[in-house]
């Protein structure tokens, strides 16, 4: 092999050693990227679901116990609950379940007819 064609061919493999670099670098984030989200969209799901069976006497025995295990399960800046009261003649309720992470602000909404059984669970 000439001089010549080792340098030509050490500049081939440096320029595409580079390039492949970058383009595993780029994989990498993207990947990092995916299981983010993957991990946001798993803690939006259970919350969320946990949440409505929790309210409709499923699941945690109480909205509590539904608050402690998502802040031990997930990175949560907050997790609360409210209860209020619509008026009216309904004699509805609306529980409104909010928390706060790495993925900013949620909030979801469960509207409860005060005539409903409320067994196996309480809201306090």
């Amino acid at each position: 092999m000439k001089f010549a064609d080792v340098i030509v061919l050490s500049v081939i493999l440096a320029v595409f050693s580079t390039v492949f670099t970058n383009e595993i670098s780029a994989l990498r984030k993207l990947d990092l990227l995916i299981d983010q989200l993957r991990t946001e969209n798993d803690s939006l799901s259970f919350i969320s679901e946990s949440f409505y069976s929790t309210c409709e006497g499923h699941g945690f025995s109480s909205l509590e116990e539904w608050k402690k295990v998502c802040s031990s399960l997930y990175p949560l800046e907050a997790i609360e609950w409210e209860v209020f009261s619509l008026g009216g003649s309904t004699g509805e309720n609306l529980i409104c379940g909010s928390w706060s992470g790495t993925a900013g602000e949620k909030r979801v909404y469960y509207r409860m007819n005060n005539s409903k059984e409320k067994s196996n669970w309480s809201l306090r």
